[in-house]
């Protein structure tokens, strides 16, 4: 199974304006000044709201981001103050943080919902592993995010680098380190060139979980009228 296109777009777009938000406002700094870069920010702002208003509001989604890409700019062209334009990459890790761990709330979790979304055959016996993962990512979120603060109220020469590009290294590592300890503990392999090496060196025979895992998958695709792995 494959990610919703609509998904993955939205997830992509989302994670290269975060990336390149602070290069681009350094640019724009540079050519126009503070106000008037605040000013041209709060259109997209008034756009976010004026969605979450249209469809947004009926599916509870929450509104607090939407009002934060209204309020920064709105204080960045009230004051003149840089630091709530470079407070923006601050606030969308300590957002990200904050849908993280509210997730967390009725016993299933975002990555669990993820999951399900990607593999609608997933077994509900990964929900544990989910929400601890779930913790450890709402944990590195928030630790970058008040990071970030921090670089907003005393930038470095190169706060645009550190903001932007190199602000995610620490999530990528983590997401390689997760994929590791997934594959490690569930042992649910495909028929791709990595899965069928790690099947090789981590046989799901071995393990509790990975048997596990693999009487599901053999149970499941029976149900289905597939051949078995």
């Amino acid at each position: 199974m494959r990610p919703p296109p609509a998904l993955v777009s939205a997830a992509g777009a989302g994670l290269l304006a975060a990336t390149f938000y602070p290069l681009g406002v350094e640019w724009a700094l540079a050519a126009w000044g503070v106000r008037a870069v605040a000013c041209a920010l709060l259109a997209p702002g008034a756009l976010s709201l004026w969605l979450w208003q249209r469809f947004g509001r009926a599916r509870g989604a929450p509104l607090l981001p939407h009002l934060l890409l209204l309020a920064l700019p709105a204080a960045a062209a009230a004051s003149g103050s840089l630091f709530f334009l470079r407070g923006v990459p601050a606030a969308i890790q300590l957002l990200i943080a904050a849908f993280f761990a509210l997730s967390l709330r009725g016993g299933s979790s975002v990555l669990e919902r993820a999951a399900k979304t990607i593999h609608p055959y997933a077994p509900d016996f990964i929900g544990p592993y989910c929400r601890k993962a779930t913790g450890v990512f709402a944990a590195i979120f928030a630790a970058q995010g008040l990071g970030l603060a921090v670089l907003a109220w005393a930038p470095p020469a190169d706060w645009a680098l550190a903001s932007g590009v190199l602000a995610w290294a620490p999530v990528m590592a983590a997401t390689v380190v997760e994929w590791a300890i997934r594959k490690s503990h569930f042992r649910y392999y495909t028929e791709g060139p990595v899965d069928r090496v790690l099947r090789r060196l981590l046989p799901p025979e071995k393990t509790e979980a990975g048997r596990r895992s693999l009487a599901y998958i053999r149970a499941k695709r029976l149900e289905l009228g597939m051949p078995p792995p």
